[in-house]
């Protein structure tokens, strides 16, 4: 084992690795986790490339509740209820809200 040689790991082996983490934080915590990624990866394109590919996926998979703007209701981020991309719909005031997934806003 001392002996092998330790190579470093690939930009895509990092950011499957960050993903991983993100994907994989306790309901809730993603953003401490993020801070905590971010960190390790040292890399803020890096650290990018895997938060705007995780924090979609984890959104949806926690079913988050967002705040509209305007304090008009909630709405909650599912697969149900998305449009496109960043784009929900709140059925109960037909209204969408354009979220931001990696600031959670």
């Amino acid at each position: 084992m001392a002996d092998e040689e330790e190579s470093e790991l690939s930009e895509k082996q990092k950011i499957d690795i960050a993903k991983w983490f993100l994907l994989n934080s306790p309901p809730g915590e993603i953003q401490f986790v993020a801070e905590d990624v971010k960190a390790v990866v040292n890399d803020d394109i890096l650290y990018e490339e895997a938060a705007s590919e995780a924090f979609p996926l984890y959104n949806k998979s926690h079913m988050i509740s967002l705040e509209m703007p305007g304090g008009i209701g909630d709405v909650l981020v599912t697969s149900f209820g998305e449009l496109r991309g960043t784009e929900y719909l709140d059925p109960r005031t037909a209204h969408v809200a354009v979220v931001d997934h990696i600031k959670q806003t």
